[in-house]
């Protein structure tokens, strides 16, 4: 079991993680009750002592049945949250009963805190066995390490692990533990914030959420789901807040549905009355962090930028490529940074920074210009049904900038790397945006756009002409593009050149295996952003058929696999959308030269055109056949993130009519010219290699140029 509030990627969730979901899901924020520990130690030294008084026992425990096989039995699961003027409290408590061996992992304790904001204080860690309890912390306590867990993801969070070890813990033992962690609230204003996630599967076990407030302090609960009403009192100063579930029963979540259907038997609560008041405490982080000193660095560079062009774009063109190229991402969370913004000029000084200083610094580089810019908020996992909860920065672990230039608006990502061209630049894929102004924002919608160009496309050509018993010679190019280039690359160039070709022919061996390289090469464009990896070498080409009937080729990716069924059991929610794999986009395009034709036949080739949108997919191909050479592409792009359940039944609908025959080159009786089915479907060309790793490939309705 961990008991702890770890930080998410980039910016400022304070989420917890753990195995037992209802004691480890409430995220509490930063604050802390009114009454500071008793005893004055630093916050990086674990306190023992009792639990304090405003906690109560633990709810009682059910009496039902051990399901069988069971390997563990949660007794019960508590969290207990107060809230004062100050901040909050959060004490953690639970008991399981160890009934297999494969459970006995429960008494490796850990606990994960920030000592700049908090402090914890173990109460109970105890072995129940035979009816008698057995102290363990009599005998052992906890060991406290810093270990920066994400530090290969270029985080520094300063958190401080503490672990422990449960001697003498048995199968039939039953363990409880519990601690409480206080939280000192942020000087800029921050609010009461947090929520707990009741398990969604079918557990035995008691499981409760108290929450502690004071009266008036305009802490507001929401519950997704199920869960009962709350049992409420009030004492002369505090609302108390209980909600409690006894062996509740599994959820049924509609498969296929986006993530916002799974926000069940949650209960949040939050300090900010509305989006807007999010919205002004961080812009006033902001809007400080981004001023510059009269001699500051970062006013120079601007001044070098707008002495160089005075093109609006191209400006910021530049104030991009500088935040990218030469501030290094780290994620910087100590002393209250997962937050607080560090300052322009420190950024600039430092040379790294994570995405609040990164938007930071590019936003006082692009005001410099002249160019309109703010910060914005957005959830890089997803961010789905972030309208339905209570207005909390909690909700958000990115922050990104939005500049106007000219009568366009782009999303800058300063985290990012490769950024030249703004034409070039994605919307935001996030489905909701927080801005952050001093007057407030409401919550934004961010619409889906089709995706600009293919994550991957991969053109074969295939010469065949040598005869239907000899290898192929193959020519294959995969441009890739995407934030996983980058790696790819330093992998790439890190090497000397004779491994790097044989990290490249190992690549292509698992893409086609019946090829075998006989070169390989690699390019980056760093002009657009993409990764060019090539092969040529030789392999079997797929003939069915004989001399006797005639041969028959499908072109290597011809063809469109049909939409899957979408359909859900009669338990489960029938109206709930279904969640599709926007952004994809990916363009396949084939060359294939045909030996001569058998005598007596000539050859024929069968490409049907396609253009069509179903389910929010376009499916799109185009082919040509000329002077013994047949051509293909093709595309799918998703431009929508999920469809209506009414869109899937048409989708379900379609899927016995859609074309899912392969474009295929054979040979037929007959002499004379080459037949093409359908005549009228092939453009005479259908876009080159370099094209296809150009600045606009033709891989939707405009094609040009002959892949060769």
């Amino acid at each position: 079991m961990r008991g702890h509030w770890v930080l998410l990627a980039c910016l400022l969730a304070g989420s917890a993680a753990g195995a037992i979901s209802a004691a480890d899901r409430v995220k509490p924020g930063r604050s802390s009750p009114d009454a500071a520990p008793a005893k004055q130690l630093s916050n990086r030294e674990l306190r023992y002592a009792p639990a304090p008084a405003w906690v109560l026992s633990p709810p009682q425990a059910s009496q039902a049945p051990i399901p069988p096989g069971a390997p563990l039995r949660m007794i019960y699961a508590d969290q207990q949250v107060r809230i004062g003027a100050a901040g909050q409290e959060s004490h953690e408590a639970y008991r399981v009963k160890v009934l297999a061996p494969e459970a006995l992992a429960a008494g490796n304790l850990s606990i994960v805190w920030a000592p700049a904001n908090d402090s914890v204080t173990i109460n109970k860690v105890a072995i129940i066995r035979d009816g008698k309890a057995i102290d363990v912390l009599a005998a052992q306590k906890f060991q406290v390490i810093q270990r920066e867990t994400n530090l290969d993801q270029a985080m520094l969070d300063g958190n401080l692990t503490a672990t422990l070890q449960t001697v003498g813990l048995q199968v039939g033992d039953e363990l409880e533990f519990a601690v409480t962690k206080v939280s000192r609230v942020a000087d800029w204003g921050e609010k009461p914030q947090g929520f707990m996630q009741f398990p969604l599967m079918g557990v035995r076990g008691a499981w409760r959420l108290r929450v502690l407030q004071p009266k008036n302090s305009g802490v507001e609960f929401r519950v997704a789901g199920d869960l009962p009403a709350p049992s409420i009192s009030e004492s002369a100063d505090e609302v108390e807040r209980v909600y409690a579930v006894s062996d509740p029963a599994s959820v049924i979540l509609p498969d296929g549905a986006p993530p916002r259907y799974a926000f069940v038997r949650q209960v949040q609560f939050s300090g900010y009355d509305s989006w807007a008041a999010v919205s002004r405490s961080f812009a006033a982080l902001y809007g400080k962090a981004a001023v510059l000193s009269p001699t500051s660095p970062v006013k120079a560079e601007a001044a070098r930028i707008a002495a160089e062009t005075t093109d609006p774009a191209r400006r910021a063109e530049a104030a991009l490529r500088a935040v990218e190229d030469r501030i290094r991402y780290v994620y910087v969370g100590l002393d209250g940074g997962n937050y607080r913004p560090a300052g322009a000029d420190d950024t600039w000084q430092r040379r790294f920074g994570d995405c609040k200083a990164k938007t930071v610094l590019l936003i006082a580089l692009l005001r410099e210009l002249g160019i309109a810019a703010e910060p914005v908020l957005v959830s890089t996992q997803g961010g789905d049904g972030t309208d339905a909860r209570l207005p909390t920065p909690a909700v958000f672990n990115h922050v990104l900038v939005r500049a106007t230039v000219g009568d366009r608006q782009y999303w800058m990502d300063g985290t990012r790397l490769g950024d030249r061209r703004l034409a070039d630049l994605e919307t935001v894929q996030a489905p909701w945006a927080l801005p952050l102004r001093i007057a407030g924002a409401t919550l934004e919608r961010v619409s889906p756009t089709p995706p600009r160009y293919p994550q991957l496309i991969q053109a074969v050509n295939i010469d065949a002409s040598t005869g239907f018993d000899k290898p192929g010679r193959y020519r294959v190019q995969d441009t890739l593009r995407g934030d996983e280039i980058f790696g790819i690359r330093a992998q790439l160039a890190g090497v000397a050149q004779a491994d790097a070709n044989r990290m490249l022919a190992s690549y292509w061996r698992q893409r086609m295996p019946d090829v075998e390289p006989s070169q390989t090469s690699w390019r980056f464009d760093e002009d657009h952003r993409l990764l060019i990896l090539s092969m040529t070498g030789e392999g079997k080409v797929d003939w069915e058929g004989d001399d006797k009937d005639g041969h028959t080729h499908y072109l290597f990716g011809g063809g469109f696999p049909p939409p899957a069924e979408m359909k859900r059991p009669k338990d489960q929610p029938q109206d709930a959308a279904y969640a599709t794999d926007y952004p994809a986009f990916t363009c396949y395009a084939t060359t294939v030269r045909v030996p001569a034709a058998g005598k007596g036949r000539r050859w024929a080739f069968n490409a049907k055109p396609v253009n069509r949108t179903l389910g929010g997919v376009d499916y799109w191909r185009a082919s040509s056949f000329a002077n013994g050479v047949a051509q293909m592409v093709k595309s799918r792009r998703v431009d929508v993130r999920e469809i209506s359940a009414a869109d899937a039944a048409g989708v379900n609908g379609a899927i016995k009519t859609f074309d899912n025959n392969k474009s295929y080159v054979y040979e037929t009786k007959g002499m004379g010219a080459d037949v093409f089915t359908p005549k009228a479907s092939g453009a005479t060309s259908l876009g080159s290699f370099d094209d296809f790793a150009g600045a606009a490939p033709p891989c939707q309705a405009q094609v040009g140029g002959l892949v060769r």
